[in-house]
């Protein structure tokens, strides 16, 4: 795998997150359960999950996640696909994670992904 550079959160520096107004995040699917973070949760099966965290004084550290919810850890589907390019599951999550970060991408909250880049 390319060397990438990370932020504290281990997420590629690139991508950049941009708070919006209340009301639109929660629209989008964001909550601040903890009132300084915004997050942002979605199962891409019945174990893997996809996780985006946004500290709201913070935004340029985003943090993103996809955790194997049966043992509270990451899955890494990228280095699996590294591997193993015909890895039948892990495909099926980075399409999932993709379709994700193209969501975000595109209302705005998230930039500097380009498709199949180290997340």
């Amino acid at each position: 795998m390319e060397e990438v550079k990370v932020n504290q959160y281990g997420t590629n520096s690139k991508i950049k997150a941009r708070i919006l107004d209340d009301e639109t995040m929660r629209k989008i699917g964001f909550t601040d359960y903890v009132k300084d973070e915004w997050y942002f949760m979605k199962m891409l099966d019945s174990e893997i999950s996809f996780n985006v965290s946004i500290k709201k004084n913070d935004p340029d550290n985003v943090r993103i996640d996809i955790l194997d919810e049966n043992f509270g850890q990451p899955y890494d589907y990228q280095m699996i696909l590294e591997d193993n390019p015909n890895f039948e599951f892990a495909l099926k999550i980075k399409d999932e994670v993709e379709r994700w970060m193209s969501y975000l991408q595109e209302q705005g909250v998230l930039s500097g992904h380009v498709y199949g880049e180290y997340i």
